[in-house]
């Protein structure tokens, strides 16, 4: 019982450091856009990450689950599969890939893979919340006024669209690989 009561308190401690953390850069960001003048740019900058967060976090589940499903789905044995009975196997199992073999047919795979998906959304989207001045910069562009002289083309789209369209392909790229990898596992 005294594990379980340090187990909590440290964990208790590391959620509280840790939102103590985002709430004090969140208020010095916000008393120092507020004492500049520029308390509009605050929530801008609020507003594109809480946006870029949510759509990337929404993109990445969706497409993970929807991935994993399918895997899922086509992968599966045709035919019955009955109930193990592990004590009756446990005498004729010899090998671990034996033994994974028959857990996996005990798995919850369902709710596994969207557990995984939820976990691995949020990590990517608050690694690519770092984006925001990308996206920001993006939404916000405007023409430079010059032209490319090889290409023809604005010089703004090279300094507004092109980072944000080099983010989206990282970013779908990422999902291509963690696919396979998801596919894989299942």
């Amino acid at each position: 019982m005294p594990r379980r009561g340090v187990a909590v308190a440290v964990i208790v401690i590391l959620a509280s450091l840790i939102v103590l953390g985002l709430t004090s850069s969140f208020l010095v960001d916000w008393a120092w856009f507020s004492a500049v003048g520029y308390l509009g740019v605050f929530w801008t900058i609020l507003g594109g990450k809480a946006a870029l967060f949510f759509a990337v976090f929404a993109g990445s589940v969706i497409f993970l689950w929807v991935n994993g499903y399918l895997a899922h789905r086509f992968a599966r044995r045709r035919g019955h599969v009955g109930r193990v009975d592990f004590e009756q196997i446990a005498t004729g199992v010899q090998t671990l890939p034996e033994l994974l073999g028959l857990m996996g047919q005990r798995l919850p795979w369902r709710l596994l893979i969207a557990g995984v998906a939820l976990v691995l959304g949020i990590l990517i989207a608050a690694g690519e919340v770092g984006n925001w001045g990308v996206l920001l910069r993006y939404v916000y562009q405007v023409p430079y006024g010059l032209s490319d002289p090889q290409y023809g083309k604005d010089i703004g789209f090279y300094l507004f669209s092109l980072p944000a369209y080099v983010a989206l392909k990282n970013w779908l790229l990422l999902m291509l690989v963690l696919s396979f990898l998801v596919a894989g596992a299942v």
